[in-house]
């Protein structure tokens, strides 16, 4: 029997390994996980989000899978008979603000939108001003406003994906892959934590922070570390149930959430490392006055939760890096660098790494701009604009 070990049992490992069941069901699929409370992985502690507000096509066509999923949730999440909880999706849409310094680039991006079918609506500043009371758009240019899009519950979401996964046979081991044997280009076997050595045909490193370090022990050498992300839940004197998803230029990141708002601003030049403390500076230093610029028409607002998650963060260009390394890797399937964008585009990774494993290329979506070459021959291939 063919086998594939999955490393990481995160969305991503899960919709690789349902997609690569669901591709060949005669296949050995093993995802080997060490903690599956989770209590580290940024499986669950996102935001939920999915978008299609991206600027290369192949980011813009994977969300639009994740939509399709969402979309027909009650069906695809029905297990045996069985209906899937409550996905609290809120379809509220996306919005990218830009001051005048950025109109240039919004509008070329809006472009793109539309070339990849998003039904995306360009806005006047007059138009954000009437429709959004609680935003504060008189220093705007325009705004970008995806209505398909939305945000979520991610542990409801991963939820049913993994026992999507389970119930189409994959198996799951609670242990920690800690080496590999290999011959020439070919990983033949997994050694684990507890001393068991699996036997592999193909493996999948889907280890978040922690897949570098194991591409490594094979000299493949990967521009990824963690990178500490803040999310503040904060409520609100006025109701703010119908703002979108807003997002600007400098990494500031709303969305509606309880009885007020959950916010972020991204610090991109944050140092690396697997650090996990809250820095209460990141709210009063960051937050409060880009709120106070931003949505001022929200009234009074009252911190109520903060708490930290991980970015495995590309440092080489903010995109995923998804793919072997022919002639030197050739079984051997990285999928991480997701930058915050792993859990929206984890179905499309997974079914793009099935079809890479099982066809020996991309069926449905080329990714192969997502490569590991485009590394080693240093040609970045980044997000323009709002990330």
């Amino acid at each position: 029997m063919t086998t594939v070990v999955v490393i990481g049992a995160g969305a991503v490992g899960c919709a690789a390994a349902l997609h690569l069941k669901t591709a060949e069901p005669s296949l050995d699929v093993i995802v080997v996980e060490p903690d599956y409370s989770y209590a580290k992985a940024a499986t669950g502690k996102g935001s939920g989000g999915v978008r299609q507000l991206f600027t290369r096509p192949e980011n813009i066509l994977m969300s639009q899978y994740t939509l399709d999923v969402i979309e027909d949730w009650q069906a695809w999440g029905t297990i045996d008979g069985t209906p899937p909880p409550e996905l609290s999706w809120r379809p509220n849409g996306y919005l990218f603000i830009v001051g005048p310094a950025d109109l240039e680039t919004l509008a070329g991006n809006y472009e793109t939108h539309l070339a990849c079918g998003v039904q995306a609506e360009w806005l006047e500043q007059a138009e954000l001003i009437a429709r959004y009371p609680g935003l504060v758009s008189t220093d705007l240019a325009a705004g970008v406003l995806s209505p398909r899009d939305g945000w979520l519950n991610p542990k409801v979401f991963f939820s049913v994906l993994k026992a999507k996964a389970e119930a189409a046979g994959v198996e799951f081991l609670t242990d920690r892959v800690v080496g590999f044997d290999q011959t020439g280009a070919v990983v033949r076997a997994v050694q684990l934590a507890s001393g068991r050595v699996i036997a592999v045909d193909s493996v999948v490193n889907a280890a978040g922070v922690h897949a570098p370090e194991l591409a490594g022990q094979l000299g493949m050498s990967i521009p990824v570390e963690p990178m500490r992300r803040h999310e503040h839940y904060i409520e609100t004197e006025h109701d703010a149930n119908h703002l979108p998803f807003v997002k600007d230029v400098d990494g500031l990141a709303v969305h509606a959430y309880r009885d007020g708002v959950s916010v972020g601003k991204v610090d991109f030049d944050h140092p690396g490392g697997e650090d996990f403390t809250i820095d209460a500076s990141d709210y009063t230093d960051r937050v409060v006055p880009a709120m106070a610029d931003r949505f001022a028409g929200l009234g009074r607002l009252t911190l109520r939760e903060s708490w930290t998650g991980l970015y495995d963060q590309n440092r080489f260009d903010g995109n995923m890096i998804l793919g072997n390394w022919p002639g030197q890797l050739d079984n051997f399937y990285v999928a991480c660098g997701f930058s915050g964008h792993g859990f929206m585009h984890a179905l499309a990774i997974g079914r793009g790494l099935a079809e890479l494993i099982t066809r020996g290329s991309y069926q449905t979506l080329d990714l192969s701009r997502m490569g590991y070459q485009r590394i080693l021959d240093d040609q970045p291939y980044a997000e323009e604009g709002v990330r």
